[in-house]
């Protein structure tokens, strides 16, 4: 059986060394660990039918930036 998935390392902008989990079909980075075993075992779990069967949504794996909802209520709420 092919692997769906595989993993690899790089060293980040802050030389922080990481390890990222790659997914074949749709060429993009599903995962990143700082530690080969973690890497090693959800690619494993991914290529053996977890997740998205080598077919992630991009928009899954898209980041949501958090706002301060204190920051928004205090600027509501002063007075």
């Amino acid at each position: 059986m092919s692997q769906l998935y595989t993993y690899y390392h790089e060293f980040n902008e802050n030389e922080e060394l990481i390890w990222y989990v790659f997914e074949k079909a749709t060429s993009q980075i599903v995962a990143e660990f700082f530690f080969e075993d973690d890497a090693k075992e959800w690619s494993n779990f991914w290529s053996n039918g977890g997740g998205f069967a080598g077919f992630t949504p991009r928009f899954v794996l898209t980041k949501v930036s958090k706002g301060d909802i204190n920051e928004a209520f205090l600027a509501e709420f002063a007075e």
